[in-house]
């Protein structure tokens, strides 16, 4: 595995469909993301997520084809945009917007972001994935990983779709992929259920994570985390728009004591 790994790192300095490969910016367990120029058909500075080699049975470049279009086809400001998918002999990738931040992770290990900004980023985050539900997506993996946060803490960009799933014709109950990442995941999405709730407790997760201890002592954060994490997904927020107005409303009383 280690010799395949480092395949896929000498990409750096290659062309690919036009673009110079200058730099890793990322890599998971499927894939590694790469920052690229040139004067493509999709501007001078793209990523391209590139499929690792050996992830190649039909079925998991079916998958890596798929993300790329569920993703291409939501249009928001607050989601990496997908451009198309490129070919280079027995490599697969996704070229898509790149974007000059880091991870929630990376930022919140690098950066004291203050708890009015984390309040502000997590709203446009509730927003987004109320955005990608009512086009009957769920995301299914919403964590630190999949958030990335502009280097100027102005932005927040959701991405990777590749465990996203078309909601069922019913709010209720549907089976879907088991994957996902383990302490992100609502209880149900263990037993292959998923809704917009399962979204919800992840929103819930990043909350306790991130923002509670920023608002030490205050009952409405502790409340909302309590809703979107519920063990029960029909006494959680039924939708992100609630979460986002709590958390709205949340902002305003904090700017309002410590603006």
């Amino acid at each position: 595995m280690r010799e395949k790994a480092e395949y896929v790192v000498k990409l750096t300095g290659d062309v690919f469909n036009g673009y110079k490969v200058e730099e890793k910016i990322w890599q998971g367990a499927t894939s590694t993301v790469y920052r690229c120029s040139g004067n493509g058909r999709y501007g001078n500075i793209v990523a391209i997520k590139v499929l690792h080699p050996y992830r190649n049975q039909p079925s998991q470049i079916q998958q890596f084809i798929r993300e790329a279009k569920i993703q291409a086809g939501l249009r928001h400001n607050n989601i990496v945009k997908v451009y198309g998918i490129g070919r280079k002999e027995h490599l697969v990738a996704i070229f898509m917007e790149y974007v000059n931040g880091v991870s929630l992770r990376m930022a919140s290990q690098t950066i004291n972001i203050p708890a009015g900004t984390l309040i502000r980023l997590f709203i446009d985050l509730a927003e987004t994935v109320d955005y990608i539900h009512k086009r009957g997506i769920i995301h299914n993996d919403i964590k630190p990983e999949n958030i990335i946060i502009g280097k100027a803490l102005n932005i927040l960009k959701l991405t990777d779709f590749g465990y996203a799933e078309k909601l069922s014709r019913w709010f209720g109950r549907k089976n879907f992929y088991r994957g996902g990442t383990e302490g992100y995941m609502a209880p149900e999405r263990t037993r292959g259920i998923s809704d917009k709730r399962s979204d919800i407790y992840s929103i819930g997760v990043l909350l306790d994570e991130f923002l509670k201890d920023k608002l030490e002592g205050r009952e409405d954060i502790y409340s909302i985390i309590v809703k979107a994490t519920h063990q029960d997904p029909f006494k959680r927020y039924q939708s992100a728009a609630e979460l986002k107005f709590d958390l709205e409303t949340l902002y305003l009383d904090y700017q309002e004591k410590f603006s």
